[in-house]
């Protein structure tokens, strides 16, 4: 019997029941967005997916770059903004203000930031870890499209020209051979202008219509001018202990840098965790993705059809003579949601909007994008 059969895998959905239990279903960390660590979502179960009578014969992959580094906007606001913010917090917890206790705010008066804004988007340790066990896992699964010895016609690597794609990539093939065959490998050369895994930025039409369209951060900012928003804001204030209130651009770098500090740590959780509960983290996270559903995703149907140009190579690369067996592609957030949508994958029942947060809405980046989120086509026959 023979059978041909496209088996698509989202590996950032299928969870390890347990693991993911074990971090509280009301836990701030599951409301991290984009910068939700791989580790909290993958799957651990990396043994062999058959089907009868067929075997895995190509993959075609595409994946997020790991966990990063902060961009130089927000490395700068670490180095200022929170420096003050926490000075601020100490003091009014020795006057007896806030609701921190002294284990958090021993944690706070011992974070210090350290980056370099001439390192900003860098990928970190932990991004490197989240690679190699992930080329590990995916190898695992299919072996026979994956061979454990390099051979550069029947492998493709390529990524997008920025370092925290090239290292991914780097570190990806060192999961899947060993070192001196890792260091034989041949990448794709990165391009500027790249119409497959960067398509969106050299469409000039969705620049124009989508992103630097103001209607398309309408919600978004609705949401962050929202009541719920400023109740939000006077929370995480008063829990801090401050007698101002602060405003949504600190509340929301205390936010990013809760996630990107937890992301790139295995052991310990960001002090600035600490400012919120679990509810202002998830209007925080809802606040976020609200952008990322106008600008990326259901929002506008240009966004998502010209995702096509991605899985077209896909389709070639398939119907195409047998080499290349394995194609792995690094890339970026944008690119992942753009094809998920493409693939009418997290689709809400109703377009979201900046008058209510929907709390049951498939549409969750913390979900659905976290650091090294990954889409695979696997050809079986």
């Amino acid at each position: 019997m023979k059978c041909i059969l496209i088996s698509i895998i989202y590996f950032v959905i299928i969870n390890d029941i347990s693991y993911v239990l074990s971090i509280k279903q009301n836990d701030v960390l599951n409301h991290l967005g984009t910068r939700t660590p791989y580790r909290f979502r993958h799957n651990k179960d990396d043994s062999k997916i058959k089907y009868p009578h067929c075997k895995d014969t190509k993959i075609w992959m595409i994946v997020r770059h790991g966990t990063r580094l902060p961009s130089a906007k927000d490395i700068q606001g670490m180095n200022m903004t929170l420096k003050d913010i926490k000075l601020e917090t100490l003091l009014q917890h020795k006057h007896g203000k806030g609701q921190l206790t002294q284990g958090q705010l021993k944690d706070l008066e011992e974070w210090t930031s350290t980056l370099d804004v001439e390192r900003e988007k860098y990928l970190t340790l932990e991004g490197r870890d989240e690679m190699i066990l992930l080329a590990e896992r995916t190898q695992n699964r299919f072996p026979n499209a994956i061979k454990n010895k390099y051979n550069n016609k029947t492998f493709l690597f390529r990524y997008t020209a920025t370092e925290r794609a090239q290292q991914s990539a780097r570190y990806f093939t060192n999961g899947l051979f060993e070192k001196k065959d890792a260091q034989d490998v041949i990448f794709l050369p990165a391009t500027k202008v790249d119409p497959v895994l960067r398509f969106y930025k050299h469409c000039d039409r969705w620049q124009k219509q989508v992103k630097k369209n103001p209607d398309t951060y309408k919600e978004q900012i609705l949401f962050g001018n929202s009541n719920e928003m400023n109740k939000t804001l006077e929370s995480i204030s008063k829990r801090l202990g401050l007698k101002r209130v602060l405003s949504l651009g600190e509340v929301n770098l205390m936010y990013k840098i809760c996630g990107y500090e937890t992301s790139w740590n295995k052991h310990q959780v960001s002090p600035w965790c600490y400012a919120f509960d679990v509810e202002s983290a998830m209007r925080l996270e809802y606040y976020h993705d609200l952008k990322h559903y106008w600008m990326d995703g259901y929002g506008h149907n240009l966004t998502y059809r010209q995702a096509c140009l991605a899985l077209k190579t896909m389709f070639k690369i398939f119907s195409d003579k047998p080499d290349p067996f394995a194609v792995f592609m690094f890339a970026h957030s944008g690119t992942l949601l753009k094809l998920l949508t493409h693939l009418q994958l997290y689709k809400p029942d109703s377009p979201l909007t900046g008058d209510a947060m929907d709390d049951t809405r498939p549409w969750k980046a913390s979900l659905i994008d976290c650091f090294a989120t990954n889409l695979a086509f696997v050809l079986f026959k």
